[in-house]
């Protein structure tokens, strides 16, 4: 097979297919300021061009598949809406102890500037601008954006919006509603800056939401936003950050049209410490040896085995234990399980299992990258 450009190799893997090799995004986002020496301030993140420029050092020098635009992707339609943050040390967090809806009435009330005059979405759109006119015509490039749900979670404190679930459940959709139209037209506004939207919804993981509210608060509106996401061209990638078990395909297949590009990218468990993950991995692999100096790798193989060629796979590299806090070895070895489970027939990206931390090491990203050209060719 002939060399692919990245922008290849991801397309064809985000089509389910299979590229001349396993394609890789180390996921280091708010980090690539590390790699020129500037630390993130609210006039850093507002600077498309500064922006940009990490980005695109950091790719060189790591040498991945994916650039991705933005930093606090989580926060920025919440933050457009009239919540407040507080600083990190790597991004600006919504605070949800100020609570923008405290009754029913403040959705009537909700901001909802234009993307293109709300300040931090204006920076992202230009971030990703920037980056896809320098090298967009053969680098894959995805911009992180806020899932519905978990935008309408940082704008009503957690307790509140599972409280209503229960109680007031036509309420919320409401609320849903309203906010995912907003997202939707923020979402869109990046039509021709960046080549995928990375859709993040912490909240909508299986460790925090059940199947059954899954199913009815949160499905819907994702759907809505991808069908949106792919008539405007883009290709739209799920990112629950959390366990995806138990409910994987209202996560991936049943979001994303049959036969339309896309992905699923989540931390797909570690199965040491996750019972329930555990659980679900027997009941589709059977009484398979797990490794325990690599139980993050082999929940691969039981989520290819449940959803590989009809969505794409991201995963599923530890973002703590080996990239963080491992050595070069440690990545190798697991970069190597993860093709190992994850790989076969295409459909896969090797990926950190979610964003990661601002000290992870350099060499540590390299070894990623470096074994997955190693092990991920495909004959």
């Amino acid at each position: 097979m002939a060399k692919m450009s990245s922008l290849e190799r991801v397309a064809t893997a985000l089509q389910g297919k299979q590229p001349d090799r396993v394609p890789v995004a180390t996921l280091a986002i708010a980090r690539t300021l590390w790699e020129i020496d500037v630390r993130p301030t609210e006039d850093v993140i507002n600077d498309p061009k500064t922006m940009a420029r990490a980005k695109l050092t950091a790719n060189e020098r790591f040498g991945d598949d994916v650039i991705v635009a933005g930093i606090d992707g989580c926060f920025v339609e919440a933050k457009a809406m009239g919540a407040k943050s507080y600083w990190a040390r790597h991004m600006p967090i919504v605070d949800t102890r100020y609570r923008v809806i405290k009754s029913w009435e403040d959705v009537d009330d909700l901001a909802m500037p234009s993307p293109e005059e709300f300040p931090r979405m204006r920076a992202v759109i230009e971030e990703a601008g920037t980056i896809m006119e320098k090298v967009g015509d053969h680098m894959a490039i995805a911009t992180i954006v806020s899932g519905s749900f978990s935008t309408l979670c940082n704008l009503m404190g957690h307790e509140a919006l599972y409280r209503a679930m229960v109680k007031e459940p036509n309420e919320v959709h409401r609320a849903l509603k309203k906010v995912n139209d907003y997202s939707i037209k923020y979402h869109l506004a990046l039509k021709g800056s960046t080549h995928a939207l990375g859709v993040l919804d912490p909240v909508a993981c299986a460790d925090t939401t059940s199947p059954k509210q899954n199913e009815e608060f949160v499905k819907p509106y994702l759907a809505e936003d991808f069908a949106a996401i792919l008539g405007a061209g883009m290709i739209p990638i799920n990112h629950p950050c959390g366990s995806t078990t138990g409910m994987l395909h209202k996560c991936s297949d049943e979001i994303i049209p049959e036969g339309a590009p896309g992905g699923v990218s989540a931390n797909f468990g570690h199965l040491a410490e996750r019972p329930s993950d555990l659980r679900w991995f027997r009941e589709r692999m059977g009484d398979v040896e797990i490794d325990p100096e690599d139980p993050y790798s082999i929940l691969l193989a039981a989520v290819k085995k449940e959803i590989g060629g009809r969505v794409c796979v991201f995963g599923n590299v530890d973002p703590i234990g080996v990239l963080l806090e491992g050595t070069p070895e440690m990545v190798r070895r697991q970069v190597r399980n993860n093709i190992k489970y994850g790989a076969e027939d295409g459909g896969f990206i090797l990926a950190s299992a979610c964003d990661t931390a601002v000290d992870t090491p350099a060499a540590n990203y390299k070894a990623m990258v470096e074994a997955t050209k190693e092990f991920g060719v495909y004959d």
